[in-house]
């Protein structure tokens, strides 16, 4: 299961970042947990997948953002995010980052075009590489 920590890690690049504390919402599921942040100035969904099993195509280990829209600077924003995750990450086991079915999130961060599920694109990049 995700590691408290790391959660701890996240809501205060949140709180940092934006102005607000205990702004996650977390979802233990069986392989991982979904967090969403729906604060004014963002919202976010993002799955934490330990286990795949190959679900989209997204390997074990891989962090997805499934949904982020910021107000204000969402190319800047976007980036900063993962490379918030590129540093904290790989702490907590984690390799990989994934976008879920938004080709214009892939075109702020070029990551590779994994595969396309039922008409849906989806994006991966090694954590070590971004």
């Amino acid at each position: 299961m995700v590691q408290k920590d790391f959660l701890l890690d996240f809501d205060l690049y949140i709180c940092e970042r934006f102005g607000y504390r205990n702004s996650l919402h977390v979802t233990p599921t069986q392989n991982g947990c979904c967090v969403g942040v729906n604060i004014k100035p963002v919202r976010l969904y993002v799955r934490f997948w330990e286990y795949s099993k190959g679900v989209g195509g997204f390997p074990d280990w891989c962090i997805i953002l499934v949904h982020c829209n910021f107000r204000k600077n969402q190319e800047q924003e976007l980036q900063e995010l993962v490379r918030f995750f590129k540093e904290h990450a790989p702490r907590y086991g984690y390799k990989y980052i994934g976008v879920e079915g938004h080709p214009q999130f892939n075109q702020m961060l070029e990551f590779q075009l994994m595969q396309s599920v039922r008409g849906q694109e989806n994006y991966i990049f090694p954590l070590n590489r971004v």
